[in-house]
Order: C-alpha cells, then sequence, then structure tokens
C-alpha cells in the first residue's frame, strides 16, 4: 500500500495530530471570566446606611466634687451637677468602608437631687454630641467627640434660671461593646466644666455607663 502510495502515510499523520492537538485543548478548563454583580458576585464595599438610635446612661463621679449654689431668692442648694440619669436619640453616619462613623445626639442630663436650705434642687442640660467611633473587632470600638451642653438649669424650691451656670465645650472618650447585632453597652468618660457668672469654674465631669439601641 505504501509501494502505491508513498505520501499516504505522511498525509494520514498531519490530520491526525491536529486531531490529537485540538482534542488537548478541548479538554483544558477555560479561563473563567472575572464575576460581576449581575452574576451575583459581591461589589466593592460600600458604607452601610444611616442608623437611628437611642440609650441611656447612668453617670456618676469618681471623686467628691459637691458645690453650693446660691439661688435668686437668696436660698442654697449643695451637690453635684454630673450625676444621675441621661437619655439621648440621635443617629449615626458612615464615614468609610472600614467602619468608621459619625455619631450625632441630643439629649437631657438630670443630676440627683440636690440638698438645700429652701428645700431639693435639680440640674437639668440638654446635651448635643458629635463622637468619632472606629471598630477595633466586630464587637469593640472606640470613639470620641465633643458635647456642649444647652439651657443648663436648676430646677426646684431655689427657682434659679439659665444664667446661673455658663456651659463651655466638653470632651467625650468612649468604649463600646457590641451586646446583640442592635444593642451596644456603651461606656466613657466626659471632662466638663461650668463657669460662674460671678467667675471660678464648677466641676462636672463624669463617667456614664448605659445601653443604646441602634438600628
Amino acid at each position: 500500500m505504501t509501494r502505491l502510495f508513498p505520501n499516504a502515510s505522511a498525509a494520514l499523520r498531519r490530520p491526525a495530530c491536529l486531531l490529537v492537538l485540538a482534542a488537548a485543548l478541548a479538554g483544558t478548563a477555560p479561563a473563567q471570566a472575572a464575576p460581576s454583580p449581575a452574576d451575583g458576585a459581591s461589589p466593592e464595599a460600600t458604607p452601610a446606611g444611616i442608623r437611628p438610635l437611642a440609650g441611656v446612661l447612668l453617670t456618676g463621679t469618681i471623686g467628691n466634687n459637691k458645690h453650693t449654689f446660691t439661688n435668686p431668692d437668696g436660698t442654697t442648694a449643695t451637690g453635684s451637677i454630673s450625676n444621675r440619669y441621661e437619655a439621648f436619640l440621635g443617629a449615626e453616619f458612615p464615614l468609610d468602608p472600614n467602619g468608621l462613623s459619625l455619631r450625632l445626639t441630643g439629649g437631657i442630663h438630670v443630676s440627683a437631687s440636690m440638698s438645700g436650705s429652701g428645700g431639693s434642687e435639680h440640674f437639668t442640660r440638654f446635651p448635643l454630641e458629635a463622637t468619632l467611633w472606629y471598630p477595633l473587632n466586630d464587637k469593640v470600638r472606640i470613639g470620641g467627640g465633643a458635647r456642649y451642653a444647652m439651657r443648663a438649669r436648676f430646677s426646684g424650691a431655689g427657682r434659679n434660671t439659665s444664667d446661673g451656670l455658663n456651659a463651655t465645650p466638653s470632651v467625650i472618650f468612649g468604649l463600646g461593646y457590641r451586646l446583640m447585632p442592635h444593642l451596644l453597652l456603651d461606656g466613657r468618660y466626659v471632662y466638663e466644666r461650668y463657669e460662674r457668672p460671678t467667675g471660678g469654674d464648677v466641676e462636672a465631669s463624669h463617667w456614664g455607663l448605659g445601653l443604646t439601641a441602634i438600628y
């Protein structure tokens, strides 16, 4: 056969080699295209939406910072203006996909009852706060910012007015721990001072510990 067709063997070997090469190429896995959002892949991380929140705090002082205040009617009240209860409402605004967020809140802070020559009194103010929060991990985060108390006034037997003490900007240091997806345990320290109209400062620095619900 080869004598009759001397070039047949070489001619058959070429198609055979091509078939083997084609089969080898067909058996290799095709390169996968990069996934797209349309294929269900996760897009690049983006900050979450605005999260409303509400919280309550128990506040107090480490040392004894009691002061005596004179009311317009001449009576006096003695006690600390730092400790007792605080409640607030606000929202957190995401700033970066790494978890950095800005918290803006407004609230009410009421002191414990102060004894006075004319009866018991309370010191009330309405603090506005702006703090930045950064997560250290999926449970713990740290924060810091500023606070300013509006409408600081005494209420009770002495009939004092908001002109009694003047607020000054305060500094906040915070630590948060996530107990549940929408519940945080918040701790803080606030460096706070008030100015007397007659001169001198009133110490109002305090710690706070409470719960914040965030959605």
